[in-house]
């Protein structure tokens, strides 16, 4: 399931079928494809789909030739040219295939790159990078080129996205819920207990239901229940320390090796005490000791290489107190030895040693994070993560000498070998990049706090660090980072952050850490913003957004403008922490949303409980009329809103008759935006004699609306008794002239008015006089907007007149009516004599002398 996503321009966006990637709805060809989507939802499945079904004669077939490369694969990174990029072992036909590229400059080719956030910031953007000259065009410039990548790497993209025309933006949103009940019915298609059960299973727990949209999450947690139903994960950094105990303990299953760390069996013990003379007596010479344990096949070939490579350094360091600390541990917990050895292999400093052997509590922790595991598997496990971190230092995804057994784990997978030689050598990678960022975050979890320190501050403005990061906030809660709090406030929530999958990505860390009281010290008390309009949002981000703000100790306002939330978003944000979310907003913006039957009866019942929204904005929104009753309904017996705009949407008579029973009853609503809601006659009627009963409306706009003589006499008339409205605006409304004389005589005995729009109405010289004769009396009003009133010379000299008397008026707007020079030396005296008369900005018109401004 795909959306397009429109990033430069406002718009809905669209839901896209894979056959007609590549076309804009006009039937034209994009050159640039943008596929965007976070980690696991399918942009690779996608790609390599897309090659797939060209290759069947299924889909894309205007294309000649569609080429798919992985760009984590060290051959590509490599290349420098078209022709290193495309490899084949029959040199004749690469070059063949090359040649006719560059006579036609790539037209009538399909080229996918496969993870551009994979690349180094110098592949991306460089200016010597092949991908970026591809991407811009510089090479083959007939060529189409399909780009896949997660958002991280979007600000690059954009920057050479920009050089080049008709680009496609592509967003992979996952699952639905249709897909997600569809993968569950095959997955348990056999047991119907057990899919009842799982079904029960993630309705008690919607925010593991909303990491299910990921189909990646959705696998692993449909895997997870049937293989055990221990505590829920909580959790992303859960759900992959459970995933990993599991592919472990699956590999134990088949090497039969049931040993586990904290309780180990009479023969393990037996051979820890046996050679426990070896580790003290040889503990001056560690090559030695390393021989013996692998000999005895205590140790991998790889460990034992490690210790033998630092023996040396390891020796000068040696004291009493390493060797007293591990007669220690070894002699009241054997389980030490193994970390003995595991810390041994991984740091050259004994003083470190001893530190992390005397207190134990980062190994240990780490230990626990896998129950039920070898020392052997522990063992390797270790040397896997070390390998990850490495890999995530390095840019490094592919991995060609890696040590003995390991890649029986389960983490990792061979590189396919599309031409293989005899000299080929085997390669690995870890069965996701996901899976490598965990255990990067999993191996820096259980080094000292200082050098945890040192990674969080360089990887948290890094946006290929995101997925480490938020791994890290689970696995250490950030309770051992405590330094890194002002860090993370300057980057993460200043909240005004204009960088929004920033923004997003700091609220997933927060979440991972499940720890209020670190939220509660990062936001402070000051109010935040959540500013992600025109954003792609999935459930799971709004459970992460109503977790962080129902565990805030803050108020907040909230901009979902055009996110096009479904409903189970919005049951993600409101029910959250039993619906606690919701107290904390006092400005919530749903524009430009759809917003269905159900989402309107949960907001409304939202309305009627909360006591703190002051603002809510539903401009444009799609609302059906029974939903829109439901807002109403809430509104009406909301005690602390202030502001509803519900400018845009459909309003039948009915549901303006809720309005009218609304604003009758409600008493603290001081700005109502019904513009463009096409009211009916009789509707208008009961929105018109709800204001009158109104005692705490300041502002009410009706612009663009048609008001029709009768209902033009009902404004006027509440406008004589209404004591409480300060600004109404009534643009483009289509008042008749009997209509519009009503009003002004409202306004002119209003005593609360200070703001009247009256703006794009033909005024004839009757009407203009009307107006003149208000100006004279009316003592309140400070602006008064005229445009595009088609004023006859008559009409407007009768409108200074009124001015000119006025003793309150501040603001004329004049702009785009015809003003001859007798009267603009008219607008001259008034200006002259009334200093406190403010003129029109220039941009839209500035009176001079013996000039007939306007049009």
């Amino acid at each position: 399931m795909m959306n397009g996503k429109l990033r430069f321009v406002m718009k809905r966006r669209k839901s896209i079928a894979i056959k007609k990637i590549g076309r804009f709805e006009d039937g034209t060809l994009a050159r640039c494809i943008i596929v965007e989507g976070i980690p696991g939802v399918g942009k690779s499945t996608l790609a390599w789909q897309l090659g797939r079904r060209w290759g069947k004669k299924k889909i894309l077939q205007h294309f000649q030739l569609v080429i798919v490369l992985r760009l984590r694969d060290e051959r590509v990174q490599k290349a420098h040219t078209i022709s290193e990029l495309l490899y084949h072992p029959n040199k004749v036909i690469r070059e063949s295939v090359v040649e006719w590229m560059a006579s036609t400059l790539g037209e009538d080719v399909l080229l996918i790159l496969d993870g551009y956030d994979e690349l180094s910031s110098e592949l991306q953007i460089g200016d010597q990078s092949i991908f970026a000259c591809i991407i811009k065009g510089e090479e083959l410039p007939k060529l189409t080129v399909l780009v896949t990548s997660r958002p991280s790497a979007n600000r690059n993209l954009d920057q050479l996205c920009r050089i080049r025309a008709k680009c496609q933006y592509i967003e992979v949103v996952g699952f639905g819920k249709k897909e997600i009940r569809e993968y569950v019915e095959l997955a348990f298609k056999s047991n119907f207990q057990l899919k009842d059960g799982f079904n029960l299973y993630i309705k008690q727990r919607p925010h593991i239901r909303s990491m299910m949209y990921v189909p990646i999450n959705c696998a692993i947690v449909v895997e997870l229940f049937r293989e055990h139903k221990g505590k829920p994960p909580q959790t992303l950094t859960e759900v992959y320390t459970t995933l990993t105990n599991t592919l472990l303990q699956r590999h134990e299953k088949k090497t039969k090796e049931k040993t586990s760390v904290g309780m180990p069996n009479t023969e393990c013990h037996e051979l820890l005490k046996k050679h426990y003379s070896d580790l003290v007596g040889t503990i001056q010479d560690p090559a030695g000791l390393a021989g013996s344990l692998y000999s005895k096949g205590m140790i991998t070939r790889s460990v034992r290489d490690e210790i033998q490579q630092r023996g040396d350094l390891i020796t000068k360091r040696k004291n009493e107190v390493l060797i007293n600390a591990v007669e220690a541990q070894v002699t009241t917990d054997p389980s030490m030895f193994q970390v003995f050895i595991v810390v041994l292999n991984e740091e050259p400093s004994l003083t470190t040693i001893v530190e992390r052997m005397s207190a134990s509590t980062v190994t240990s922790s780490k230990m626990t994070c896998f129950e039920g595991l070898s020392s052997t598997t522990l063992s390797q496990l270790q040397c896997v993560a070390r390998l990850a971190y490495q890999g995530t230092l390095n840019d490094q995804l592919i991995f060609h000498d890696v040590q003995d057994n390991i890649e029986t784990l389960g983490l990792l997978q061979k590189v396919p070998q599309v031409f293989s030689t005899s000299s080929s050598k085997a390669s690995y990678n870890f069965i996701h990049k996901t899976l490598q960022e965990f255990l990067t975050a999993w191996y820096v979890s259980s080094l000292p706090t200082s050098e945890q320190r040192v990674f969080m501050n360089d990887s948290l403005t890094k946006p290929n660090m995101a997925m480490t990061v938020r791994f890290m906030a689970g696995l250490t809660k950030f309770q051992t980072t405590s330094e890194n709090m002002d860090a993370l406030a300057d980057i993460v929530i200043s909240l005004e952050n204009t960088d929004k999958q920033r923004l997003i990505e700091c609220l997933r860390w927060m979440f991972e850490t499940q720890n209020p009281t670190f939220i509660q010290r990062l936001m402070g008390y000051k109010e935040q913003t959540f500013e992600c309009s025109e954003t792609v949002l999935n459930p799971f981000d709004l459970h992460v957004l109503g977790y962080c703000i129902a565990n805030s100790s803050t108020l907040w306002s909230v901009n979902l403008f055009s996110c096009d939330l479904t409903d189970e978003c919005m049951r993600m944000l409101f029910l959250v922490e039993d619906g606690k979310a919701f107290d904390h907003i006092t400005s919530f913006n749903l524009a430009g949303s759809t917003i269905t039957a159900s989402m309107a009866s949960l907001l409304g019942m939202m309305l009627k409980e909360n006591n703190t929204l002051k603002e809510l904005n539903l401009l444009g929104c799609e609302l059906q009329p029974e939903g829109l009753k439901e807002v109403i309904k809430g509104v009406q017996v909301n005690t602390m809103l202030e502001t509803v705009d519900l400018s845009g949407c459909t309003i039948d008579n009915k549901r303006a008759s809720c309005l009218g029973m609304m604003l009758k009853e409600n008493n603290t609503l001081k700005k109502l935006n019904l513009e463009v809601c096409e009211l009916q006659p009789e509707g208008l009627e009961e929105v018109i004699k709800g204001v009158q009963v109104n005692t705490k409306l300041e502002t009410l706009v009706l612009s663009r609306n048609t008001i029709d003589n009768k209902r033009a006499s009902c404004l006027g008339m509440m406008l004589k008794e209404n004591n409480t409205l300060k600004k109404l605006d009534l643009e483009e409304c289509e008042l008749q002239p009997e209509g519009l004389k009503e009003v002004i005589k409202g306004v002119q005995v209003n005593t609360m008015l200070e703001t009247v729009d009256l703006s794009s109405y033909p005024i004839d010289n009757e009407t203009a006089s009307c107006l003149g004769m208000m100006l004279k009396e009316n003592n309140t009003l400070k602006e008064l907007n005229l445009a595009w009133c088609k004023l006859q010379p008559e009409g407007l000299e009768e409108v200074i007149k009124g001015v000119q008397v006025n003793t309150k008026l501040e603001t004329l707007v004049l702009s785009h009516n015809t003003i001859d020079n007798k009267r603009a030396s008219c607008l001259v005296i008034v200006e002259e004599y009334q200093v406190r008369l403010k003129k029109t900005p220039e941009s839209k018109h500035k009176v001079v002398p013996r000039l007939i401004a306007g049009y």
